[in-house]
């Protein structure tokens, strides 16, 4: 299991923020890969909507 947590916090992929600019691993922001937050403001919603991949 330990390694299900780790490559959850590492994800595939950077993210950033557009609402705060905070940039954090794609597994920060999901907890099904189906519904992204971000984790730091949670005002940012949906990868291409107020998400984006670096």
């Amino acid at each position: 299991m330990a390694s299900l947590q780790y490559q959850r916090d590492r994800g595939r992929d950077l993210l950033e923020c557009r609402s705060c600019g905070e940039t954090f691993p794609e597994g920060k922001a999901t907890n099904d890969g189906w519904h992204y937050e971000c984790p730091e403001c949670n005002e940012a919603t949906g990868i291409g909507e107020g998400l984006r991949r670096l």
